[in-house]
């Protein structure tokens, strides 16, 4: 079966997201392989559990770190993670429901939901980061709180 690979085109440089956006993966994996392996609803039920309430203590570090840095597209992305969140919770509603889910479906759903996110709007508010330290302001800066450093 298939597995998301962490690998540089995913990068931001920015910690902690590089971070977390690497225990998503892990996440995300675990819930592909325990599918392959066809485990019991109880485990899918926790494995998509821990992957939901991980997708949101992310993405409220991330809005909070984009609100911090006065980021201009905020909203939007913040109107983003509310429609990725109901696609977790429409996953978890199928494995409630005991309805079958394949690996290859579950490995499609996670690519197109973690690795487009990550690819198109993370890697914007990325740019948007690095713009923000090469200005020299100091919430951006490697190291800083907002940037999750100590």
């Amino acid at each position: 079966m298939g597995r998301i690979e962490w690998n540089d085109t995913l990068r931001m440089d920015v910690e902690p997201i590089d971070s977390q956006h690497k225990e998503l993966i892990r996440i995300a994996n675990g819930l592909i392989n325990a599918v392959s392996l066809g485990r019991d609803t109880r485990t899918l039920e926790n494995v998509i559990r821990r992957l939901r309430e991980y997708t949101v203590f992310h993405f409220h570090e991330e809005e909070a770190l984009m609100e911090r840095l006065r980021y201009e597209h905020r909203v939007e992305h913040a109107h983003e993670h509310i429609r990725l969140k109901e696609n977790v919770k429409q996953c978890q509603r199928l494995i409630y429901r005991k309805e079958e889910l394949t690996p290859e479906a579950v490995l499609d759903f996670m690519k197109h939901w973690l690795l487009h996110h990550i690819l198109e709007s993370d890697l914007q508010f990325a740019r948007f980061v690095h713009r923000r330290r090469q200005e020299g302001l100091q919430d951006a800066a490697p190291g800083s709180a907002a940037s999750g450093g100590s």
